[in-house]
């Protein structure tokens, strides 16, 4: 499945308030149900069966209403590993949302290629339906941007592209609420980058410890260790 990128509606808040707080809904749904919450915690997982269990102090780039990270905060609670999550976006209006479902995350609006932290400043970055959105140099220099900021690793979690899920986001948009979804559903798989890409962006962003893997179903995990 070739891979075509597009600029996807939520992420130029390309329609009305309502429609971007539905939006955000539809995306928290997806990652309720169809995978982001479980694998970003497999990958913490795997991160904590390594580096051992200890507080940490977390950037989550790319944050949307932050319903995600506010969960995996709660996880890790329940796993007694204190977590304190800022939480990053360019829009104040998807931040914004979020604050009813999320409190005690710490926002922070700016680009990320411009991150307002010193290096080293968190011990984990991670960032979830993300990096699709980038391609080429832009790619390799957010990956950059993301472990400049961390001490220990970047977590990425993303989509697969894959025949398999398009098909079977295509027929899922009708039970969708917000019209920016059904646009930008299929365009995120579409956008989507196979293991084998994400590994040669690793490797050509100058990294060499780290690890590409499929996260079933069609979920894709990339681990930067520093």
């Amino acid at each position: 499945m070739r891979r075509i990128t597009s600029n996807e509606l939520l992420d130029e808040d390309r329609g009305t308030a309502e429609e971007i707080r539905t939006s955000l809904d539809d995306l928290w749904r997806i990652n309720r149900h169809l995978g982001g919450v479980t694998s970003s915690l497999r990958l913490l997982d795997h991160f904590f069966s390594r580096a051992g269990p200890h507080p940490v102090r977390v950037l989550d780039v790319g944050s949307g209403d932050t319903r995600l990270a506010a969960r995996l905060k709660e996880e890790l609670l329940r796993r007694k590993i204190p977590a304190e999550f800022f939480v990053l976006d360019r829009r104040i209006t998807h931040l914004d949302a979020g604050r009813p479902f999320a409190p005690g995350l710490r926002p922070v609006v700016a680009d990320v290629f411009a991150l307002p932290f010193l290096e080293n400043s968190f011990d984990l970055v991670t960032c979830n339906l993300f990096l699709h959105h980038f391609s080429g140099e832009q790619a390799q220099f957010l990956l950059r941007c993301l472990a400049r900021v961390a001490r220990e690793a970047v977590l990425i979690d993303d989509l697969e592209r894959h025949l398999l899920p398009y098909i079977f986001i295509r027929l899922a948009m009708p039970f969708t609420r917000s019209r920016i979804t059904r646009n930008d559903g299929p365009a995120s798989v579409r956008q989507a980058y196979t293991r084998e890409e994400l590994a040669e962006m690793a490797t050509c962003a100058g990294f060499r410890e780290f690890e590409a893997e499929r996260i079933p179903p069609f979920r894709l995990g990339l681990t930067i260790w520093k």
